[in-house]
């Protein structure tokens, strides 16, 4: 692999979603053409290997391959299997209540990182990511269609006592606006005395 094929290589893993040709060309400050010819002379290098290049016609992305997908499905079903440790029902109560939020927000309410936990409930298919218009570095985490199915409820605002929850996150979440003003607007000290 030459050097451009591991950076695209490198932000197909660490992105871990489909990715566009025209936003690796804008990252890697190449032409559409040259990604496109790059991905293809990459495919050969993952045949016969756990995970796979998928090309479609305007994107591309890291998949687990035909050979391991039956291995990698009993062992997402065992994952599943096991119960919601309290931090994740707490996150995910976070999301379900405040319909849509940012990773941020919810470290903030949490007090802690959420990270792992974000991840385990993307796996399990019970949160998703959407785009944040706003932001485009800070997606937003909505619950999915699965969860409000296996809750039994058609959408979040019938979750019970969302009003009082959702008016007590809504003053966390200006506490939190408030102190990224804040530190924004903090002024920068520069000491020129000369010692």
């Amino acid at each position: 692999m030459n050097i451009v094929q591991q950076k695209i290589e490198a932000l197909l893993f660490y992105k871990n979603e489909p990715l566009k040709y025209t936003w690796l060309a804008k990252q890697l400050k190449l032409e559409e053409s040259d990604i496109r010819q790059e991905i293809y002379a990459m495919s050969d290098f993952y045949k016969n290997r756990g995970i796979t290049l998928v090309i479609s016609d305007d994107e591309v992305s890291l998949m687990t391959s035909p050979v391991a997908r039956e291995f990698i499905q009993e062992f997402t079903k065992n994952k599943e299997e096991r119960e919601l440790s309290k931090q994740a029902l707490e996150t995910l109560a976070i999301i379900a209540y405040k319909d849509r939020i940012t990773k941020s927000e919810i470290d903030y309410i949490r007090g802690v990182n959420s990270v792992f936990i974000l991840r385990n409930l993307l796996i399990r298919g019970l949160i998703t990511k959407k785009q944040n218009i706003l932001d485009k570095r800070s997606p937003f985490y909505v619950i999915t269609h699965d969860l409000l199915s296996f809750l039994g409820i058609e959408k979040n605002t019938d979750l019970p006592g969302r009003e009082q929850l959702y008016e007590k996150l809504n003053i966390l979440e200006t506490d939190y606006l408030k102190e990224q003003e804040a530190i924004v607007k903090e002024p920068i000290i520069v000491n020129d005395s000369k010692d």
